[in-house]
């Protein structure tokens, strides 16, 4: 096992706050749409982005733990 990749729990952690954090990213979106101010983002950003993130943190990941 490397040190410069990440293990099963690590790579847990990190996903599941990332997903945690795209949630709450594109509720705050929704939320400035519904009360009709303009977001800099567009609903959908975040979780494009996030996906990306998770697909890289899956690399980064000791291959035993890679889905």
């Amino acid at each position: 096992m490397s040190a410069t990749k990440f293990n099963g729990f690590e790579k847990y952690f990190i996903q599941t706050a990332l997903k945690h954090a795209i949630e709450e990213a594109e509720k705050d979106v929704l939320a400035a749409e519904a009360d009709g101010n303009r977001s800099l983002y567009a609903p959908g950003y975040f979780t494009a982005v996030g996906n990306d993130i998770i697909s890289k943190v899956n690399d980064m990941t000791v291959k035993e733990y890679q889905d």
